[in-house]
């Protein structure tokens, strides 16, 4: 399996990092995990196909993980391949209804056999025979009152875990990494103090950590410096991801 982080900031764009996206490649199919802005010129720009992408999964209904996914559908639908489908899972039903409206009011050809949207919900969402993946519960939008999700991949013998964003005191990191153990964890590290998380981290049977949607006190040369000195007890190999960034699984 190949993980590309496409997008690694919080929720601005910065100097050097665009909104949330990660793509996920194995038996020449590709994933989403989140659709934040510009996913649609980054898959392109890294010579990512349309016609692979068979899903995306969106972790919750920010700007920053789903502002990208009208443009994404439209070049989905404009540029078909025979038998191409993609499916996307949103957490929240209302939110269907505003893409379908949204989409109509740019113009789009809508709706498309080409692309089907679904409610995601806790437990098994999708299973294509190459890769599987579940949904596990956060508390990110509780003060909204409405859902949101990590995510939980497997494929290839291979099992990572997306967190997407959780709370402040870290209480919601996923139980799905807490206590099975993962080949790879992509974590959030905008939202909680990474000091006070590390002592929860270190118990976690994660072999290999991925940090993603990177906080402004950490960009740059001396801020990943200082990030990389908070982390340095955990028990396990860690990298804070760029945009671009490719990792092996």
């Amino acid at each position: 399996m190949q993980i590309t982080t496409l997008g690694t900031s919080h929720g601005d764009h910065t100097y050097c990092r665009f909104n949330s996206s990660t793509l996920f490649e194995t038996g020449g199919r590709s994933y989403l995990v989140d659709s934040g802005e510009p996913v649609n010129g980054l898959m392109i720009r890294a010579g990512k196909p349309f016609a692979a992408l068979r899903a995306v999964f969106v972790t919750h209904m920010h700007e920053d993980h789903v502002g990208g996914l009208p443009d994404l559908i439209k070049a989905l639908v404009k540029y078909p391949t025979a038998g191409q489908r993609t499916e996307v899972y949103l957490p929240e039903a209302a939110a269907i209804s505003a893409l379908d409206q949204w989409l109509t009011a740019m113009h789009v050809a809508w709706p498309s056999p080409v692309v089907q949207v679904h409610v995601g919900k806790e437990g098994l969402v999708f299973d294509d025979g190459t890769l599987r993946v579940a949904a596990v519960p956060t508390g990110h939008m509780r003060a909204w009152q409405v859902p949101s999700f990590g995510y939980v991949l497997e494929a290839e013998g291979k099992r990572v875990v997306a967190t997407g964003d959780l709370r402040g005191d870290f209480s919601d990191f996923p139980a799905a990494a807490r206590e099975t153990p993962s080949d790879l964890c992509l974590c959030e590290v905008t939202h909680y103090d990474p000091a006070k998380a590390v002592p929860v981290l270190m118990a976690c049977p994660i072999r290999r950590m991925v940090f993603t949607h990177v906080h402004n006190p950490w960009h740059g040369a001396d801020g990943e410096a200082c990030l990389r000195e908070i982390l340095a007890p955990l028990p396990y190999p860690f990298a804070i991801a760029h945009d671009g960034d490719v990792f092996e699984v």
